[in-house]
């Protein structure tokens, strides 16, 4: 290639400027998200619930999951692939990192194992973990909605305000139709 551009006089200032892209993104890691064809659609693993860690790191571990990741179809795991990680004080804390969806399994109620898990729905409509194991009903764990409520400040707008219904649908389209004949090339009837 190096012989081809000096025989031609092919310029260097692409290769070059590829070059030096490639030389400043090496080594960044970028967040990675996963493509729509490979998001999970239907996850029966909430935050809250035991899981035990099938493969990686923390094999073997039982936990709880405290964060879920839908759009990386990660979660993580208390107690699982721990790392150790360093303060503002430069003393080393360890905190868990994020697992794989596929790495994890929930824990069947009756038996304490790891157990696959079928979704079912009751006659109002509501959805009902099985465990395939068992057969048992697998609770789904209430959300924790202790945050307080955000404080409202002098520049935040009311909720009554903000659904407020200021639009007015007839009022547009006639306003709409006398644009339009005001704006018409050949309108005879306003000259």
């Amino acid at each position: 290639f190096w012989l081809k551009c000096a025989v031609f006089g092919m310029a260097f200032a692409p290769l070059r400027l590829f070059l030096q892209n490639e030389l400043a993104t090496f080594g960044r890691r970028t967040p990675k998200q996963v493509l729509a064809k490979h998001l999970i659609r239907t996850w029966k693993i909430r935050t809250g619930d035991e899981v035990f860690v099938r493969s990686g790191v923390g094999k073997g571990v039982v936990g709880r999951v405290t964060m879920t990741d839908y759009r990386k179809n990660l979660l993580k795991v208390e107690g699982a692939n721990l790392r150790k990680i360093y303060n503002e004080e430069g003393n080393p804390v360890m905190t868990e990192k994020k697992i794989h969806y596929s790495n994890v399994a929930l824990l069947d109620p009756v038996s304490r194992k790891p157990t696959r898990v079928s979704l079912k729905w009751d006659q109002d409509g509501e959805v009902i973990r099985v465990a395939k194991a068992s057969g048992s009903i697998i609770p789904i764990p209430p959300r924790n909605r202790d945050e307080p409520a955000p404080e409202v400040g002098p520049k935040d707008t009311t909720p009554e305000k903000a659904l407020e219904k200021t639009y007015d649908y007839d009022k547009d389209v006639e306003a709409m139709r006398l644009l339009r004949q005001t704006m018409t090339k050949y309108n005879h009837r306003l000259h």
